[in-house]
């Protein structure tokens, strides 16, 4: 009979990855990859009985709870979708999304040529940059004059203003296929999910021993109380997520379950 797989300590590896996934369909909506600082947190509360003179006879659990919470090394925006109770949106070539940008032009024989084709209506102001800062502004118009510049139609080309020279600062809008966009808004919160993270294990005794594990929680929701999202280039993706028993089942009172194999 071979040897059953009974272990007790194990050194955990690593944390791989955590899925969320519609706790409906099981389609996984975030993946994350790069974690840091992983912790599983559960508590309860408790009720001391006491007898007629205080002392206490033992104590009463119920209601328990979990937390996961854990960092993700880079800016994820299925995350932070799924933390702002939003969905990402990608840009197709019948769906394309607005980009925003700025640019520091010279003018010559009196226009800019953009990168990018504008959004006409998105350039109302071009200003005169005077020692390296904004200066003078101008105002769209439908002819050229000395306080008003012309937005071309059809091309990436601005008309500007009558004896303006040097460098002009724009701002803009264009129409892409390439991108992605998130929204922020007041009024939607996270959704129950379902969450697995996966994890290495290794043998105390023989640490070349791999085996792998998962944490599996049917029934979770990412905390939107707080999310700070540092905006610099080491900056991280924290998060966290409420574990709960699912209600309805009365058959099952898992808070979550962990799973380890050869």
């Amino acid at each position: 009979m071979a040897d059953t797989f009974n272990k007790n300590e194990l050194i955990l590896d690593k944390v791989r990855s955590i899925s969320f996934t519609d706790p409906e369909t099981k389609e996984i909506f975030c993946r994350l990859t790069s974690l840091e600082d992983s912790s599983l947190n559960c508590t309860a509360e408790g009720d001391e009985i006491t007898d007629a003179i205080g002392s206490v006879i033992t104590t009463l659990y119920r209601a328990k709870k979990a937390k996961f919470s854990a960092t993700n090394s880079l800016l994820s925006f299925d995350l932070m979708a799924a933390q702002y109770g939003s969905n990402k949106e990608v840009a197709t070539s019948s769906n394309k999304l607005r980009g925003y940008t700025y640019e520091v032009l010279e003018i010559a024989d009196g226009k800019i040529t953009l990168e990018n084709q504008p959004i006409k209506d998105s350039i109302q102001f071009i200003y005169s940059i005077v020692s390296n800062d904004i200066g003078k502004s101008y105002k769209a118009g439908a002819t050229v004059s000395e306080s008003e510049f012309v937005v071309s139609d059809s091309s990436k080309e601005i008309q500007t203003p009558t004896g303006l020279t040097g460098k002009v600062y724009i701002e803009y809008a264009y129409e892409t296929e390439k991108a992605i966009r998130v929204k922020n808004r007041g009024s939607q919160f996270p959704k129950d999910c379902g969450a697995t993270i996966y994890a290495y294990f290794r043998d105390k005794c023989n640490p070349n021993l791999k085996y792998s594990g998962a944490i599996l929680c049917s029934k979770a929701k990412l905390n939107p109380e707080s999310i700070e999202i540092a905006l610099t280039s080491t900056g991280k993706h924290p998060f966290e997520f409420d574990i709960f028993k699912d209600y309805c089942d009365e058959t099952n009172d898992d808070l979550f379950e962990t799973v380890v194999s050869e």
